[in-house]
């Protein structure tokens, strides 16, 4: 999966229905989260939201009985029609966990969904190209630089060490 593949987006996810989704935030779910939680407060009235770690629950033998359970639930209230499943940190499935997931993405897609947050690019391709993938902003907001920059250390690190220990003398 490579950054030029996926669309910078905002944190707002409009759609509805919610397709099957890669939310992707390097090294963070800070974005995610909040994305998550205003989606849910949006569509608590069409959707039943279900959540799982997956740093938590990652093997086949855990996590496969749970999601094939989780699958063949119905929705609690008969107004619901879709259920949607956020995976936090999916990158810690294992290759047998993804493979099963898979599957299940082609069999029950009109009424389960499944939201994917990873923090590294691990997903097996088969899983990628069945979801929309999003690249999440890892800026809550842009820097304010006050004064000058002075850029010398990156561009010729010796010459700014030479120039520091100069000055300190």
């Amino acid at each position: 999966m490579t950054s030029t593949s996926l669309p910078l987006v905002a944190p707002q996810i409009q759609l509805f229905p919610p397709p099957h989704r890669i939310l992707f935030e390097s090294l963070n779910d800070r974005s995610t989260r909040d994305a998550w939680n205003v989606y849910k407060d949006a569509n608590k009235h069409r959707c039943e939201f279900e959540e799982v770690d997956a740093a938590k629950i990652n093997s086949i033998d855990d996590f496969a009985p749970w999601m094939s359970q989780w699958m063949t639930f119905v929705p609690s209230q008969a107004h619901v029609r879709i259920r949607v499943l956020m995976v936090w940190h999916a990158h810690f499935l294992t290759a047998a966990c993804q493979q099963m997931l898979r599957r299940s993405l082609e069999l029950r897609s009109f009424r389960c969904r499944i939201w994917f947050h990873i923090e590294e690019a691990t997903m097996q391709p088969a899983i990628v190209s069945r979801c929309i993938c999003t690249i999440m902003s890892v800026f809550k907001h842009m820097p304010q630089i006050h004064g000058d920059l002075d850029d010398s250390l990156w561009k010729d690190p010796h010459a700014c060490e030479k120039g520091m220990i100069k000055n300190a003398h």
